[in-house]
């Protein structure tokens, strides 16, 4: 504990000085201030002081404070709960809120839906096929089919004797040969 002057006690020593007069310092805190206060009377009279006020408030007894006075308070006191209200919530209220408004959004939105039916009407197209016409295009059909498939087929035969066999096979088993080669050698 640092003392500037013999009647002057930094904040530290005061905090020090408090806390050992309440009884939440530690042994070696206990010390040292026992041994400031017998050596300045200045620090043993702010001691005492502490200490005279530290045993008014361990005597002090809690009161009961009655069940009504509470709720009383709580009733006043408490902030209720801000209605933050959303964009839905405020067209919600404008559409609904006023009969006008509301009647006009209604005819608005049946004339759109009406317009949108007749505009987007389906077209329906009153032309029949002959069956020379069905059979042509069945024909082209299986034809555009049969040339996918020949193209799959030629892709499949170069992809399995070209790239599998060749670029693929050829590297791993010249990499397996000198492999082994390594292990004959390490072997003998």
């Amino acid at each position: 504990m640092n003392i500037n002057k013999t009647f002057e006690l930094n904040e530290e020593a005061v905090n020090k000085l408090i806390s050992v007069a309440y009884g939440d310092a530690s042994l070696r805190e206990k010390l040292i201030v026992k041994r400031t206060i017998l050596q300045n009377r200045e620090a043993r009279k702010l001691f005492n002081s502490f200490k005279q006020t530290a045993d008014k408030v361990k005597r002090i007894v809690p009161e009961n404070c009655p069940e009504d006075l509470i709720k009383r308070i709580e009733l006043k006191n408490v902030t209720r709960k801000k209605n933050v209200s959303g964009f839905l919530f405020d067209l919600y209220s404008i559409i609904f809120g006023r009969p006008l408004v509301s009647a006009g959004t209604a005819l608005i939105l049946i004339a759109a839906i009406v317009i949108a039916l007749m505009v987007n009407r389906p077209v329906q197209y009153n032309y029949t096929y002959s069956e020379s016409e069905i059979l042509n295009a069945d024909k082209q059909a299986r034809q555009a089919l049969a040339i996918v498939g020949k193209f799959f087929k030629q892709t499949q035969s170069t992809l399995q004797n070209e790239i599998l066999s060749e670029r693929v096979a050829k590297p791993i088993n010249e990499g397996i040969g000198i492999v082994n080669n390594l292990f004959e050698g390490e072997a003998k």
